[in-house]
C-alpha cells in the first residue's frame, strides 16, 4: 500500500473512531469495533492502487469529504434524537429537516477536528507523494495488491459483524438499536448494512395497488365493523375520562393468580383484576419488532411488518392511531418510557403516531437503576409528577423496563421474594423481576387512588409479549406441572394479561373471548364512547364481538374453541388439547390469511389515509 493511500486510510479511520468516542466513550477500545471500522475503510479504498496518483488524489478528496459529511450529519442527528441516520429516514426529508433550525446549537467547536485535514490534504499528499516517485509497480502486482486489501477489508468487517451477532443474533433483522450497531461495527459498517436492508425491501409495494384490491380491503373492513351491534355494550362508560395505559415488559399470563413458596407472584395485579374487566384469552401478536410491535398493535390495530420492524421500516407512513383519534376529542396525549429515545426509532415514530409529547430517558432523573435502566418504581413516581401537570382528559401511555430479558438485574432495589427451587435459575430470575414489576404497579395504582386520578380514569394494563423464550420451555413446563411443553401447550402460553379498570370499578369480571393486541384500540374506543367507524382497524371490540379470534403474526390462529397451527396442518380443541380435524377450519384459515395479507398491503402501500376516505364515503 503506497504512502498516500495509507495516509487516507489513517485519516478516515481516525475520524470514525473519534465519532464513536463522541457517542460512546466506553467502547472505543473494542477490538471488534476497531477491526470492523478498519475493514470498511479498506473496502472503500481498495481500488486506489489501480489508479495513477494524479487520478486518485482528487477522488481521495471527494471520498474524504463524503465520509466527513456523513460523520457530521450523524453526529448532529445523534445529539438531537440520540440516534443515527438511516436510509428510511433520509428518504423522508421531513425528519431530517426537523433538525435544521437546531444545527448551529448542535454543532460543537470540537467538531472542527473532522474537517481540519481537508485544507491540508493537498500539501500533505504532495509531501507524502515524494516517497512514491521512484516506485514503479507493475499493473499485475497492483491488481493483486488491491484484491488483497479488499479481502482483508471484508475479513476484518466480517469479524466485527460476527462478534456482534454472537451476542445479538437478531439485531440486523429489525435494526431495533442502530446506535448499538454503530458502537460495535462502526458507522460505515452500519450504513452499508442499512443501505442493503433498505434497497432489499424498497421494491415491495413499488407497483401501485389495483383499485379492485383496495375495494376488497374496504369490504373486509366493513364486514368486520358490521359484526358489532348497533348499540354496543359499555359504549361511552368511560366517556371524557383520562386513559392511562401501562404496557408491562415481558408480563406473561401464566403468572397471574399463581403463588410460589406461599407467596403470590402478582398480588397487586390479582387485586386489580377483582375490580376490573379481565381478558384471560389475550395473545401476543408481536413479531420482529418485539416491544415496539406491541405498541403498534395497541395504538393502530394493524399487524407489525412481516419482515423487520414497522417502527424502523415504515416510521413515516400515515397512521390513524389511538393518540390521533383521542387528540381529535380534545385529549392531551403523552408516551413515557425511560430509555433512549432513538431505541426502536421511537423519537420519530411517536410523532408519526400523533403523540403530543414523548418523555424519554433524557427527561427522567436516574436515581434508581436496575437492568436496562431506571427502575419501574422510580419510573412510575416520576411519570406521575408529569401526569399531574396535564389538563384533563389525557391519554398517558407508560412503557415499563425493569422486567426486560434476560432478567439478571441488580436486585438491590427489590424486596425479598423466595422462588424456592428456581432460585438463581432463568425462571426464578423472571419471577423475581415480575414480582418487582407488580410491586411497582401496586404503588403506582395506590398513588393514583390517593390523588383522585384513578376514579377519573380508565386504567388498562397488559403485557407486551412472552417472557419465557422457547429454548427455556422446560422451566415453564416444570413450573406449570406439565409433562411436556408440546405445540398445543406452547401456543396456549403465548397469552398476556389484559386488565381494564373502569371508573369506580364498574362492570368487573373475566372475559374469555379470544383476542390480542390488535383488539386493544377498538375495545378502548368503545369504552371511551369515541366513534371509530371511519378508522381502518383490523381488530375487533372484545366486549361486543360475537366470537373471538387471535391471528398470530406467523399465521397460527386461536378462536374461542380451537387452536390451529396453520403451517403444520394441525388443530386442537382449545379447552382439552385433543386433535381437531383441521379441514373443518377452512373458513377461519381463509380469514386469518386475508387479515395478515391486508394488513401487509395497508402498511407496505401506505393506504391508511386512502382507506379512511373510502370508509367515510361508504354507503
Amino acid at each position: 500500500m503506497s504512502a498516500d493511500i495509507f495516509l487516507v486510510f489513517l485519516l478516515i479511520l481516525s475520524k470514525l473512531m473519534i465519532f464513536n468516542g463522541m457517542i460512546d466513550r466506553t467502547g472505543i477500545g473494542s477490538i471488534p469495533l476497531i477491526a470492523s471500522a478498519a475493514g470498511t475503510v479498506l473496502i472503500l479504498i481498495f481500488w486506489a492502487g489501480l489508479l495513477p496518483k494524479k487520478v486518485r488524489f482528487p477522488l481521495f478528496i471527494i471520498l474524504d469529504c463524503v465520509v466527513t459529511f456523513i460523520i457530521i450529519a450523524d453526529l448532529l442527528f445523534f445529539r438531537y434524537f440520540s440516534d443515527v441516520l438511516s436510509m428510511p429516514l433520509l428518504a423522508q426529508a421531513s425528519v431530517v429537516s426537523s433538525v435544521k433550525s437546531s444545527i448551529v446549537s448542535l454543532f460543537h467547536a470540537s467538531d472542527l477536528i473532522f474537517i481540519a485535514d481537508l485544507p491540508l490534504l493537498p500539501f500533505i499528499s504532495a509531501r507524502v507523494g515524494r516517497f512514491n516517485k521512484k516506485r514503479k509497480v507493475r499493473f499485475g502486482k497492483r491488481i493483486l495488491c488491491s484484491l488483497s486489501v479488499l479481502v482483508i477489508g471484508i475479513g476484518l468487517s466480517g469479524y466485527g459483524v460476527y462478534e456482534l451477532l454472537k451476542t445479538q443474533p437478531h439485531i440486523f433483522k429489525s435494526f431495533y438499536d442502530r446506535v448499538y450497531i454503530v458502537q460495535n461495527i462502526g458507522l460505515l459498517g452500519f450504513h452499508g448494512i442499512d443501505a442493503y436492508q433498505y434497497f432489499k425491501y424498497k421494491d415491495k409495494g413499488a407497483l401501485p395497488l389495483s383499485e379492485d384490491k383496495k375495494k376488497e380491503i374496504v369490504e373486509f373492513l366493513k364486514d368486520k365493523k358490521s359484526e358489532q351491534p348497533s348499540s354496543p355494550w359499555l359504549f361511552g362508560i368511560g366517556k371524557g375520562k383520562n386513559l392511562i395505559v401501562i404496557q408491562v415488559e415481558a408480563l406473561q399470563e401464566f403468572v397471574i393468580g399463581r403463588s410460589i413458596e406461599g407467596q403470590e407472584i402478582t398480588p397487586n395485579l390479582n387485586k386489580l383484576i377483582k375490580n376490573s374487566l379481565y381478558f384471560d384469552n389475550y395473545y401476543t401478536q408481536t413479531a420482529g419488532g418485539g416491544t415496539s410491535d406491541a405498541e403498534l398493535l395497541s395504538n393502530v390495530s394493524m399487524y407489525p411488518a412481516r419482515d423487520g420492524a414497522t417502527y424502523i421500516r415504515f416510521p413515516l407512513n400515515d397512521y390513524y392511531s389511538l393518540a390521533g383519534r383521542l387528540s381529535e376529542e380534545g385529549y392531551w396525549t403523552s408516551v413515557m418510557h425511560a430509555y433512549r429515545p432513538g431505541f426502536w426509532n421511537r423519537s420519530v415514530m411517536y410523532k408519526t403516531l400523533g403523540f403530543d409529547e414523548f418523555i424519554s430517558k433524557n427527561d427522567y432523573i436516574p436515581d434508581e437503576i436496575s437492568g436496562m435502566g431506571l427502575t419501574d418504581k422510580s419510573f412510575f413516581r416520576q411519570s406521575l409528577e408529569f401526569m399531574e401537570k396535564y389538563n384533563e382528559p389525557y391519554y398517558a401511555f407508560l412503557i415499563t423496563l425493569t422486567s426486560h430479558f434476560p432478567y439478571d438485574n441488580d436486585k438491590k432495589h427489590f424486596s425479598s421474594f423466595n422462588t424456592g427451587k428456581y432460585k438463581d435459575t432463568f425462571l426464578g430470575n423472571y419471577l423475581e423481576v415480575i414480582h418487582y414489576a407488580d410491586e411497582a404497579l401496586g404503588e403506582f395504582i395506590d398513588e393514583l387512588e390517593k390523588r383522585g386520578i384513578l376514579e377519573r380514569s380508565v386504567l388498562a394494563v397488559y403485557g407486551d409479549h412472552f417472557g419465557i423464550p422457547r429454548d427455556k420451555k422446560e422451566y415453564l413446563a416444570d413450573f406449570l406441572g406439565l409433562k411436556e411443553m408440546d405445540d398445543y401447550n406452547w401456543v396456549k402460553q403465548q397469552r398476556v394479561p389484559l386488565i381494564i379498570r373502569l371508573p369506580e370499578g364498574k362492570y368487573k369480571g373475566t372475559r374469555h373471548t379470544a383476542g390480542g393486541g390488535l383488539d386493544f384500540m377498538p375495545t378502548i374506543l368503545n369504552i371511551l364512547g369515541v366513534d371509530s367507524s371511519n378508522i381502518p382497524m383490523l381488530g375487533r371490540d372484545l366486549l361486543n364481538s360475537p366470537e373471538g379470534m387471535a391471528v398470530l403474526r406467523h399465521g397460527y390462529f386461536i378462536t374461542d374453541k380451537y387452536i390451529c397451527l396453520t403451517s403444520k396442518g394441525i388443530a386442537y380443541d382449545a379447552e382439552t388439547g385433543s386433535k381437531y380435524p383441521v379441514e373443518k377450519l377452512e373458513n377461519e384459515k381463509d380469514m386469518a390469511a386475508r387479515q395478515l395479507q391486508y394488513s401487509d398491503m395497508i402498511t407496505e402501500y401506505n393506504l391508511v389515509k386512502e382507506l379512511t376516505e373510502y370508509l367515510k364515503n361508504a354507503p
